[in-house]
Formats: structure tokens, sequence, C-alpha cells
């Protein structure tokens, strides 16, 4: 699953009247050359000194949480997806719905990870990488409800044991308590006995 955890980032000009020359447009240029060189906390300063000049544009946003995702900060990545709203968006929503289900399943979230990669497949069907993720996360999924399912059986069984253990105990407490009475009551009888068969002292006339 890690190797195909891949994040996209968004190339310039992504807006017609985005020139190169802008501010915004050189600082993710900047950032997009140090993110493949690996420097991503490079990557990540020149992307957050882009939005400086368009806090609210998309792609700096998907940017920058690109950056935030490599240094491995998911919480802080999946924040700034979350930011982006895909309906005004104007990068590819398959991409958008691709990023923020890598950013789910690092949370451990998967059935939201599955969930937005299932949206990134109907927005583009001939995604790969969607599909082999979506198809990873099921599976991921299903093991850890099987894995759940063997452990509250095995709970289950423990259980099970733990109360035919407890029977057991209280039966064999019962049996104490009877044979504790049944002592008792053959003791009762041997004195009742004795006392019956002691003879009484006539008295001298």
């Amino acid at each position: 699953m890690d190797k195909r955890i891949l994040i996209i980032l968004f190339v310039v000009p992504f807006l017609v009247f985005w020139h190169w020359f802008e501010p915004a447009a050189q600082k993710n240029g900047q950032g997009i050359a140090s993110f493949h060189a690996g420097e991503f906390d490079e990557a990540l300063k020149q992307f957050l000194s882009a939005k400086g000049f368009k806090p609210e544009l998309a792609a700096l946003k998907s940017n920058t949480a690109a950056a935030l995702y490599k240094m491995k900060k998911f919480k802080e990545a999946f924040d700034e997806f979350s930011s982006i709203d895909p309906e005004k968006m104007n990068i590819p929503k398959s991409d958008f719905y691709y990023n923020l289900g890598n950013s789910f399943y690092r949370l451990e979230q998967l059935d939201k990870a599955l969930d937005s990669y299932k949206k990134a497949l109907l927005e583009n069907p001939t995604d790969i990488n969607a599909k082999k993720n979506f198809e990873l996360t099921l599976n991921k999924i299903q093991q850890q409800k099987q894995k759940q399912d063997d452990k509250n059986q095995d709970k289950d069984q423990k259980e099970q044991e733990k109360d035919e253990q407890q029977q057991q105990q209280k039966q064999k407490k019962h049996e104490n308590v009877m044979q504790y009475l049944n002592q008792k009551e053959q003791k009762q009888m041997k004195e009742k006995k004795r006392q019956m068969g002691v003879a009484r002292n006539e008295k001298d006339w």
C-alpha cells in the first residue's frame, strides 16, 4: 500500500490568468522543484509563501497538504485537504479525492478512505492508482474485520470457559454444603441414638 500512496502536485500555470511571473506562481514552481528533490521542508515553505499571495487557491492548498503529507504530518495534511471546496476548485476532482483518500488512509480512517477513492473513480474510472488503493483498502478493512471476528470468537470462548469454571465452583460449593449437612445430620442421629440407649437409674425406696 505504501508504494501506491502517492500525492499529486498541481503545476503552474493551472489558471489562464495566473502568469509565470506572478509571485504565487514562482513560489509554487520553486516548491514543486524542492518537492521533487525530496526537500519537503523547503517545498512546504515555498507553498506557504505562495498561499500568502493567494490563500484561497485550491491548488496551493493541495500542494501545501502534499508537502505536509510527505513530512508525515498526516493530520495537518488532512486538515489542509479538507479546507478545499471540491465544487469550487480548478483542479481535477479525481486527484483531489485521491489525495484526500490517502490522508484518510494514513489516519486509519479506512471507511472514509474507501469512500474517497470511490469518488475519485467515479470522476475518473481510468485512474489505476485510485483503483489499486480502493482494492487494497477494502482488503485491509476485510482483514481487520476478520481479526476482530476471531478476537470476538476467542473472547466468547474464554467467557464460556470462565462461566463453566464458575458453574463448577458453585457446584463444588453446593456439594461441600450438602456434605457438611449430611455429616451434621449423621452426627445428630448418632447422638440421638446414644441418648435413647442410656438406661435410667432407678431410685431406691
